[in-house]
């Protein structure tokens, strides 16, 4: 794998992280407008869930074993080895 495609896969990572965001926004303001109770409990259970195993924007407890973040992370050290690796061919 290049350096390139894996960037290009951080980025489109990044826009489908942030739809699905997108979308949870719209599914608590379709709850709260027709089940303000039901809302409140996808908050602290599903919507937590799909929250805590992206970014935790709601800092919730507990968190994910593997995390869109930790998966983020690990597609940059790849970037990061293979740079390094890149510099020890040309010394």
């Amino acid at each position: 794998m290049r350096k390139a495609e894996i960037r290009e896969a951080i980025e489109r990572l990044e826009e489908l992280k942030e739809t699905i965001y997108e979308a949870l926004e719209e599914m608590r303001d379709i709850l709260e407008e027709v089940a303000p109770e039901e809302l409140e409990r996808a908050e602290i259970y599903w919507m937590a869930h799909i929250d805590g195993a992206l970014e935790n924007r709601g800092a919730w407890l507990g968190g994910s074993m593997v995390s869109y973040i930790g998966t983020i992370e690990a597609l940059e050290d790849m970037l990061e080895d293979m740079t390094e690796m890149e510099e020890e061919w040309e010394d």
